[in-house]
This record gives C-alpha cells, structure tokens and sequence, in this order.
C-alpha cells in the first residue's frame, strides 16, 4: 500500500502539473512585448524519432460551510531568511531578518449552492452601465447592465473545482494581471479531470467592483474577488485555488528531461532568448512529435504571433497533458528535490496537506483518457469594442451556461463506468510520426487508442472501418463522432461487423490526412 508520504508527494506532483506548469508556462504573456517575427538565430526543433504581494481582498460574508472540502486552508507564509550582522562586542552575532512577503489571510470560501453576495465594498461607487461597439457592415451598440448571477452549477459534494492562475510576473510576490484561467473540475470516484479555459479578454461583472477584463480581477480584490467573479459570471463553485509566476517553468519541465508534444499546427514564431547572441531566437514547429525542453515548451505554449488566443489555450492544455503523462511515467521521487525547491518559489495556493494527498491519491489513479479539454469559445462568446478601445469578449450567458455544464461534467461513458471506444490507427499518411498525433487527437476526444500500426500501401483518403455490430446508439453517436473529426464522408466510412475483435473502430489514415484539419474550432 501507497505510504502517504508518497501519496503527499504525488498529490505534490499533480499540483505541479495542473498549477505550476499550465499557469505558469502561459503567465509570460503580457511580459514581453507582442513576438514578432524577424530574421534571427533560427532553431528549427528537431521531431522525435518516429513514435512514442497579494492584493487585499474584498471580504465576503461566509454562509456556514457546507462540507469540509469548502473551507480553504490560509496560504504558507515563507520563512524568513535571518542574516547576521557582525557586533564590535565579544557577545555572538544577533540574527537579523530579511524583509519577507507576507500574502493576505484568505477569507474561508462559499459552500456550494450559496449565491455570490453582491454588494459593494465601503467607498465603491455604485458602477454605471458600460457600452459596447462593434463594426460590421454597421456600428451595432450594446449596453451592458449588472448581470444577475448565473444558475450555480449542480455538481456532486465530492467535486473538487480548482481555479488554476498563471500571473504575468515572474514572482507571486507581485500583483499582476492573470493571463491564464483555467478550472480544473476533479471528479474523484471515477476519477477524472475536466479542463475549461477562460480567455482572459472575457469582460465580466465583478461584484462591488464592475465590469472589466477578467484578467484583471485579481489585482483588484485578490483571490476573494477572482473567486466571486468566476462564481457571478460562469456558476461555478471555487474549492481551492493556485496562482504562480512564470520563473520555475523552465527548470521543472527540464527536471522532467522535457516532454513530448504533439504538434497538430504548424507554428512559426520569434521570441526574447538571453542565450542568443543576438537576443532572440526563431522556433519554426511542423506537425508531428516534438521533444521539448523547458524553454521550447514555454514558448510552444505562449506564442500568439500567427495563432489566436483561443489556438493558445488549446497548446497550453496539450503541454499540459505531456506533463502529466511525464510526471506519471517517470520514477519522480528521485526529482522531487529540485521540483519543490522551484513550487515553493513560485506558487501561492491554499490547498493544505490533506488536500495535497487528496490529489495525489486521485491522481495515482487517474487514466488520461479521463482528461478532458474545453475552452470557453467563439461560441460563447464575441469580440466587442469596451470602453478606451479595449478588445472585449462579451458572453452569450445562455450559451456559456450549457458549455460550462458539459465541460465540467466527467466524459459521458467514465461517468456511466464504461470502457472508452478502442481504436486502431492505420498509418498510411505521409509521415510515419503522424500516426501518434493521430492518436493524441482521438485520445483527447475519448477514445482509447489499442495500438498504431503502419499501412501496408498508401491510400488517397482516410478512411473508418466500424466493426460494431448491432444497433447501439452510443456506437453511432462514436462513428458520427469519429467522420465529424476526420471530415469524412459516407463513401469514407466501411462497415465491417466483427464478433471477435480488440478493436471497435479502425482509422486508416490516407494520403490526404493533415493533423491540423482535425483540430476543433473553439
């Protein structure tokens, strides 16, 4: 049996991977200027062969707590570091302090199912309505009033909902935008983890202070303020949160000996790189897998200069799915030295120890099949011109609230204790590599990937073999899911009933297969 000094550890560990390295490789955005792209040092990344200060916080009136895993434990205040200051007199040296940062006590949380109270903190004006612009073929206005809060989203007591944010400054010690927002929703019986990302441009109705960019809430009433405003604005229940800065990144993913990604875009960019002789450094990204130290990691994960915002968070999450997968394949203990000597540095949380070997309980059992990625997208939200000219993204709350029930929901069949559909990849497409990206793709869809094989001859067209047999509904939903994916039509799809067999479905990939083509539109 798991010691749970190990299980502290590993919980230890699947902080680092859901706080530490998906928060803090995307905080260095907003630190350096927008990339851009000019004629520097190129670095073209080699694919793997073949496979495999705290602001003070608004107070809020607490209701009684409804369970214990809704009270949050007060963050670690660091020791201070004495110095010596030599004495003229024989008596010995009288230890001297260093000056520390000391993050503000947290209020305990909201139980779940309580409304976010709205009131005002003494001295706030009672915020005006805020307009909005847009241009198409004409100038549309909008007037934004305070929205009522959103329905609380019912999930089970045993949920634990952690609010996961990556800062824009290289210490916690520092009060600055949030530029990464994630929640990750932990289901712990089955168990899984549900990922949804909040794109920091969402303009939202921050209770006693008004609207403006979510980004910025932190800075303007700490983590009591970050918490109301997700609560206000998406319904959902914050447990635990975890905030970092960007400077230990790098050093964990090399601690890890780097990480496999599976690039499915094309990504071009530049980016500052003291080791450069001339300061910056070109990253040049085909498709395929990639083994990425820590800085090729950070800068897969921050770069915005050909892709949009919401393609970034689609490349935070697939970094962070290598981490997790590193983390869980390596023997970590041996690493834990230089890990936490970076976390600690780094992070400001109040998860407590019995949180800490909550997770890693969880997390020693946790199938990344039973990982799923959603990001709050162009189909729930649209881009409006704020006040000062500031890039908005006004929210369609209707639409936002049923994203935010599926994506925070466990995966359909986890949730009904069913095995994931089996998939076999037949690699026929151009590069022998492409089938794992492949069956990266499918396994953050849901599907379990039994095994890649290469093609014994080329073919013009992907194709599916369905060898269900019967009428289950939920093999359609599967197939439809799979020709959706893959853009496929009815002369792609081959039906192929088998009794006896280890797979469901085989996906033949064809000449015409590109690992881009198949990456959803948020």
């Amino acid at each position: 049996m798991e010691s749970s000094g190990n299980r502290w550890w590993t919980g230890l560990i699947l902080v680092i991977a859901l706080v530490s390295l998906v928060a803090g490789m995307h905080a260095l955005i907003g630190v350096y200027p927008n990339p851009r792209r000019v004629s520097v040092a190129t670095v073209s990344i080699t694919p793997s062969p073949g496979v495999t200060q705290e602001a003070a916080a608004p107070t809020l009136t607490p209701s009684p707590t409804a369970s214990p895993t809704a009270t949050a434990a007060p963050t670690e205040t660091p020791t201070s570091t004495p110095t010596s200051t030599p004495s003229p007199t024989p008596p010995p040296p009288t230890p001297t302090p260093t000056a520390t940062y000391t993050p503000t006590p947290l209020p305990t949380p909201l139980p779940k199912g309580v409304p976010t109270p709205i009131t005002f903190l003494p001295g706030t004006p009672t915020p005006t309505p805020v307009v909005v612009t847009r241009r198409n073929s004409t100038t549309e206005t909008l007037t934004l009033a305070a929205p009522t809060p959103v329905p609380m989203l019912e999930q089970p007591q045993n949920v634990i909902n952690i609010l996961l944010l990556g800062s824009d400054q290289d210490s916690v010690a520092s009060v600055g935008r949030t530029d990464t927002i994630v929640i990750a929703s932990i289901h712990p019986e089955i168990p899984s983890v549900s990922l949804l990302s909040i794109p920091r441009d969402f303009y939202a109705w921050m209770p006693g202070r008004g609207f403006g960019k979510i980004n910025t809430a932190f800075s303007r009433g700490g983590p009591a303020l970050m918490e109301a405003t997700i609560r206000h604005n998406f319904g959902i229940h914050v447990d635990y949160y975890a905030r970092v800065g960007f400077g230990s990144f790098i050093q964990i993913v090399d601690a890890l000996g780097g990480i496999e990604v599976a690039v499915e875009c094309p990504l071009h960019d530049t980016f500052p790189d003291p080791t450069s002789p001339l300061g910056e450094t070109d990253v040049d990204l085909e498709p395929g897998m990639h083994h990425l130290d820590g800085k090729h990691a950070l800068w897969y994960a921050r770069s915005r200069w050909s892709t949009s915002d919401f393609d970034r968070h689609r490349r935070q999450q697939q970094v962070l799915r290598g981490l997790y997968g590193q983390v869980m394949n390596l023997g970590i203990i041996p690493k834990i030295p230089s890990l936490w000597s970076a976390l600690r540095q780094s992070v400001s949380t109040d998860l407590d120890l019995p949180g800490l070997i909550r997770l890693g309980a969880i997390g020693t059992r946790l199938d990344t099949i039973n990982v799923k990625s959603r990001f709050v997208g162009t189909t729930a939200v649209a881009p409006w011109t704020g006040p000062n000219g500031l890039y908005v993204l006004i929210p369609d709350y209707e639409k936002l609230t049923s994203l935010v029930a599926e994506a925070l929901a466990p995966p359909p069949r986890a949730q009904a204790e069913l095995a994931a559909w089996r998939v076999e990849i037949v690699n026929g497409a151009h590069r022998q590599d492409w089938g794992q990206v492949a069956a990266e793709r499918l396994r953050w869809e849901g599907f379990e990937v039994v095994r890649i094989r290469p093609a014994e001859r080329g073919q013009p067209r992907t194709q599916i073999v369905d060898l269900t047999t019967g009428s289950d509904p939920a093999a359609t939903r599967a197939l439809y899911q799979l020709t959706r994916l893959y853009k496929r039509e009815s002369g792609d799809v081959i039906s192929s009933p088998t009794e006896q067999r280890d797979v469901d479905f085989q996906v033949v990939l064809g000449l015409d297969y590109y690992p881009c083509s198949a990456v959803r539109s948020p």
